[in-house]
């Protein structure tokens, strides 16, 4: 059994106090099994001379013990506690760490400029895969903006500005009008304009982190009836930014507090928050906006757990290990026997199917993960296994190769994939559904190569004979259950392929 530890993780934020219980089982796999929040509006508190007053900071004290006492619970292995602006930049900042210290026992890490856009870029970039592009990370009293290439950080800037740091400034009273707009644009790209290097990657896409974009991410999914119930990887243009602040602009404090989707403790500050988001995509001449749900907290867990290196090589295979951890499951020789040979059937028929890697990243989920849902039933796995999918964050897969990865997993016949297919046509096309035929059957195919649980085919060669495909099997033994269940499967796939199962076996040399 795998050894775990128990890791605490405070993030001692401007607008909020959040702590993550992250039970580590090594290389960075890990499931959150607490979560608490606090809204505290620390920034709110600063004084005129730039302080953060010992007498304000009770609600932090009483937060942190009631955080250290859940801890302690777990019997946490480690706690990490990081404070970001508006500790950060108090004038009397480390008097502050002391006090905290001093009442809670707590050592708190005071996160720089640096730092704070490392931990963001290594949460985010655990959990998308993209190599290249702006990361916005829009906190309560400050602004991080970072670029990146290749998944290497090149240049990194923090701007004293945030959600409630502005709103407190030009909307005092929760209401925005033409003038606070234009003002809070004003001071947002009068300070960009510092930054020669944030115009010069027109096209990149804008990666956003923090609750005033999430805020706009469930928003924006809940005027839409957006039908997967994931923020992590939703992409918003920027002419949906550009509606939003038009929508909440014009509202009352009491009228925002009505729109579903948006919490109290964010009503009066999110339309400021939005106008920097939007500013920042106009400035940068971004293509999109993709909102993280992963960020600072994640970057301090991942290098406290792998401190040698914190940033996974593999997006996709890292988070399906860590989808498995948390269904309480490890790969079995067949599970990982099936995967091989469903990737060789694609590849080697790529003529047929002219497919591209989006596609074949779909399958690799599919083929890693079908047998998920037999953690919760065995009868009706397929079901749990398209459920399981569609409602965890699947990171490296874009949200339409999430739903195509669930389809092509769940795949038991092309009327109940149609049926699964219509809840989610905002995101698929009719195209996308015989995709999800079409590689379910070769993943059905993949399994019946492996009936006999004992990997017995080795490899799969497609050749062309007689003018049709053939399936050149290497076997280590005769194939006679494998055989027998494939061909089972042969009226289903000639009538999705268009061609009929044809195989030939060779036997693998000693």
């Amino acid at each position: 059994m795998t050894q775990t530890r128990l890791f605490g993780i405070i993030d001692i934020g401007s607008n909020s106090v959040r702590l993550v219980l992250y039970e580590d089982a090594g290389h960075g796999i890990h499931r959150i099994v607490e979560e608490s929040k606090k809204t505290i509006r620390l920034i709110s508190k600063v004084a005129r001379d730039g302080s953060l007053p010992l007498d304000q900071l009770d609600e932090l004290i009483a937060t942190l013990l009631h955080f250290r006492s859940l801890c302690e619970a777990y019997r946490a292995d480690f706690i990490r506690s990081v404070a970001t602006a508006a500790i950060r930049n108090a004038t009397n900042s480390h008097e502050v760490v002391d006090a905290l210290h001093e009442a809670t026992g707590l050592v708190i890490e005071i996160a720089s400029d640096e730092d704070e856009a490392r931990y963001g870029f290594i949460g985010v970039m655990n959990a998308m895969d993209i190599s290249d592009g702006f990361l916005i990370d829009i906190g309560g009293g400050s602004s991080e903006i970072t670029l990146f290439r290749d998944r290497k950080i090149i240049h990194s800037v923090s701007f004293p500005f945030g959600a409630v740091n502005t709103a407190k400034r030009f909307t005092p009273n929760g209401v925005t009008d033409e003038t606070s707009l234009r003002d809070i644009r004003v001071m947002a790209e009068t300070l960009f304009e510092q930054q020669p290097w944030l115009r010069q990657h027109p096209g990149l896409p804008l990666i956003g982190l923090g609750g005033t974009i999430r805020t706009l991410a469930k928003l924006t999914q809940k005027r839409s009836g957006y039908s997967l119930p994931l923020t992590h990887n939703y992409r918003i243009p920027l002419i949906t930014v550009h509606e939003t602040i038009d929508l909440l602009g014009s509202m009352t404090l009491a009228q925002k507090l009505k729109v579903d989707g948006l919490n109290a403790d964010r009503a009066d500050i999110l339309v400021p928050g939005l106008v920097l988001l939007q500013t920042a995509l106009m400035h940068t001449g971004a293509s999109t906006c993709i909102v993280s749900g992963t960020g600072l907290r994640e970057g301090v867990y991942y290098e406290t757990s792998c401190p040698d290196q914190p940033m996974t090589d593999h997006v996709l295979a890292h988070s399906i290990q860590i989808l498995m951890h948390n269904a309480g499951i490890e790969s079995t020789p067949h599970v990982e026997q099936v995967h091989r040979l469903a990737l060789q059937l694609f590849d080697g028929l790529k003529a047929y199917h002219r497919l591209g890697s989006d596609a074949r990243n779909s399958l690799y989920a599919a083929s890693k993960l079908f047998r998920i849902g037999a953690a919760i039933n065995y009868y009706t796995y397929p079901a749990h296994t398209f459920y399981w999918i569609t409602h965890s964050r699947l990171n490296g897969l874009e949200h339409r190769e999430v739903v195509l990865a669930a389809l092509i997993a769940a795949h038991t016949g092309k009327k109940k994939s149609r049926k699964a297919f219509l809840a989610h046509q905002d995101l698929l096309t009719e195209a996308d559904l015989s995709t999800a035929v079409a590689l379910g059957t070769l993943l059905q195919l993949a399994s019946a190569l492996d009936s006999g649980r004992q990997s017995c085919v080795s490899r799969i060669e497609i050749v062309t004979s007689d003018g049709a495909p053939l399936l050149r099997l290497t076997c280590k033994s005769a194939p006679d259950a494998e055989l027998d269940a494939a061909m089972k499967l042969s009226d289903d796939f000639r009538k999705t392929w268009g061609f009929p199962l044809r195989f030939a076996v060779k036997e693998q040399q000693a």
